[in-house]
């Protein structure tokens, strides 16, 4: 089944199949048994000596962990601490476990997110499939003293002080279900255990943040910058190998661009034949896709800088969350 029908099914009310369903329970099941094993600690947790903050989902996918992730680390910067951040690396192919990620590492080998996040904050950023071992790494080589796991709420063997669940305002949790049946990956009243539930998109109640376009520039040539008005007189190609392509192609129609859109699966490896010819049309690609374009030499690709607004109710309830764990 491809993404768009999963989607349907998940967020748009689409039928849901007795297999589809029976699967759902089972996985429902096993979800249980694995948190019992480590309430029971069959399955050990363990704690670090600095305080750990989990930015991960209960839905598969979506969220906007990433951008708030680096907004996170930079914030916290701020305010004096030395954070490092621990990721999956998801769709890294590395030989090294764990993995520390330079902001000009392979993203094949990092994965593109980690690549990003390394690049945007230039703080410590560690991947690895066991985040334990990646969390000392930055603890004993890099003497942070606080850790941001990643998509790291389901990664229980790490013990975590501060759980931060994102969610897409527009998707929400979808049709309620667990895996495959629906989005879930936790039931729903696991929000109700965790410090704060973040909405990436204005809602009326609760936290949230916003996207905001910084900028746009170059491909691989971040000094060559376009204003946005330029782009505004012609249609352009949007492409987008996220989870979630149309929340980054609203965001252009919001700004005030004719677009074509074309998503792509996320995480996909991007090729140069991905691209049309430049005398179609302009492209503008996502920050996590240019991390997968170092090689290529595009001059008619552009790539939207994005930013992170965060609405002071937002950043109070996160600051005081923090500061309850933290201090």
């Amino acid at each position: 089944m491809n993404e768009a029908k999963i989607r349907q099914r998940w967020y748009g009310g689409g039928h849901v199949g007795w297999f589809a369903r029976l699967v759902s329970k089972l996985f429902a099941s096993l979800v249980a048994f694995r948190r019992t094993l480590f309430g029971w600690k069959i399955l050990k947790t363990h704690q670090l000596k600095v305080p750990v903050v989990v930015v991960g989902n209960i839905t598969a996918g979506g969220g906007g962990k990433t951008p708030f992730v680096i907004w996170l680390a930079l914030h916290l910067q701020s305010q004096g601490f030395k954070p490092g951040i621990v990721s999956r690396g998801y769709g890294g192919k590395r030989k090294v476990e764990p993995m520390f990620v330079t902001p000009n590492a392979n993203p094949v080998a990092s994965g593109d997110e980690a690549l990003l996040m390394a690049q945007k904050t230039k703080l410590p950023v560690v991947v690895g499939k066991n985040r334990v071992k990646a969390a000392q790494t930055l603890i004993k080589q890099y003497h942070c003293n606080v850790i941001i796991s990643d998509d790291g709420l389901q990664h229980y063997a790490l013990g975590r002080d501060v759980e931060f669940v994102m969610l897409d305002a527009n998707w929400k949790t979808g049709n309620g279900q667990m895996i495959p049946a629906g989005p879930l990956r936790e039931p729903i009243e696991r929000l109700q255990l965790v410090d704060l539930v973040i909405h990436k998109g204005a809602v009326e109640e609760g936290c949230f943040y916003d996207y905001k376009i910084d900028g746009i520039y170059q491909l691989n040539h971040p000094g060559v910058v376009r204003p946005l008005a330029e782009f505004r007189s012609q249609k352009i190609l949007a492409m987008a190998g996220i989870a979630n392509p149309e929340s980054f192609f609203r965001l252009l129609s919001s700004a005030g661009f004719a677009i074509v859109k074309k998503p792509l699966p996320d995480h996909h490896e991007i090729q140069a034949s991905d691209f049309p010819e430049a005398s179609e049309m302009p492209v503008i690609i996502t920050e996590k896709d240019a991390v997968k374009c170092q090689d290529l030499d595009l001059p008619h690709v552009w790539v939207v800088k994005l930013g992170v607004d965060v609405p002071t109710p937002t950043l109070e309830a996160l600051n005081k969350a923090l500061e309850e764990k933290l201090s």
